[in-house]
């Protein structure tokens, strides 16, 4: 199975059927050089003075990762909340979600001579495993060429098939994401994957964005990584993916808040995220369920 390469401009539905066909789908072009080129000269900072801390056997011993990546790369936003990002995340997400949001945002950078990465899901850190419904969905944007030489990402096209309390893939059969700077790699969250083996002279960089049924704990605690202070600065779509925001807006909301906050968006800026979704219940149906 080799993975689908499609154009910037391909219909949302046949990027959704790819991703849901293969567990990984690739756009190419997905963004201009500038808006790159902006995003790695505002995380390059931070990558050198932060990056190894995350080191471990699984992150690697030569790769750079930073979880605050709007902190320090307002850029980066043109990126986590891109139209086509959005369009797919809802065709995957919604069904099983009111809205949905961004678990974590990270910047990971390959050095030369680093090794490859264990092949994983990401949606492991959740104890459930239920059949066509996906928990999550990743974006691995190039923020530099990836081929198969210098780390671009590996993965087992088909691989989100198998329930993982049943069964391990062949994780043999992974193929390289080659793609060129500013494209945009799609993949399930049940989908095996792992960054390649690093084998030139030049490194890799890639910001890989999660996204989560909303009413899922966010891996990255999003509002200590991004407060209000810096997420106001964003767009009231954004700072709602970042969870500024509550799951539903009827009865049953979770997150819900009342106070004053710069951040905070009171009613989500997608209709598609609470149109037909609130859960209000109208007088007769609490009169129905009154017990009386």
């Amino acid at each position: 199975m080799t993975l689908s390469v499609l154009a910037k401009d391909a219909d949302i539905a046949r990027v959704v059927e790819a991703l849901r066909r293969d567990g990984a789908v690739i756009v190419k072009d997905l963004v201009g050089g500038e808006v790159v080129d902006a995003v790695c000269s505002e995380l390059r900072p931070e990558l050198d003075s932060r990056g190894l801390e995350q080191e471990s056997a699984f992150n690697g011993s030569l790769t750079n990762r930073i979880g605050n990546v709007l902190a320090v790369s307002p850029s980066a936003a043109a990126l986590l909340e891109h139209d086509m990002v959005v369009a797919v995340a809802n065709e995957i997400l919604l069904p099983f979600c009111a809205c949905y949001q961004i678990s974590s945002a990270t910047a990971i950078e390959v050095l030369p001579g680093e090794g490859a990465q264990a092949l994983h899901r990401d949606d492991t850190p959740y104890p459930i495993d239920i059949a066509g419904m996906e928990l999550q969905i990743g974006v691995m944007w190039s923020l530099n060429d990836f081929t198969p030489e210098n780390g671009g990402t590996r993965i087992v096209p088909g691989s989100h098939r198998l329930l993982r309390s049943w069964h391990l893939p062949d994780l043999r059969n992974w193929e390289a994401a080659a793609m060129p700077k500013g494209s945009a790699l799609f993949y399930m969250g049940s989908t095996w994957h792992g960054a390649g083996a690093n084998q030139t002279n030049d490194r890799r960089m890639g910001l890989i964005n999660v996204y989560s049924l909303g009413w899922l704990r966010q891996e990255v605690n999003q509002y200590l990584t991004h407060p209000p202070e810096i997420a106001a600065q964003f767009s009231p779509r954004l700072r709602a993916l970042l969870g500024y925001t509550t799951h539903t807006t009827g009865d049953d909301r979770l997150g819900n808040f009342g106070g004053d906050c710069a951040a905070w968006v009171r009613i989500p800026p997608e209709e598609a995220w609470y149109k037909g979704r609130d859960g209000v219940g109208t007088a007769d149906d609490a009169a129905a369920q009154s017990g009386l």
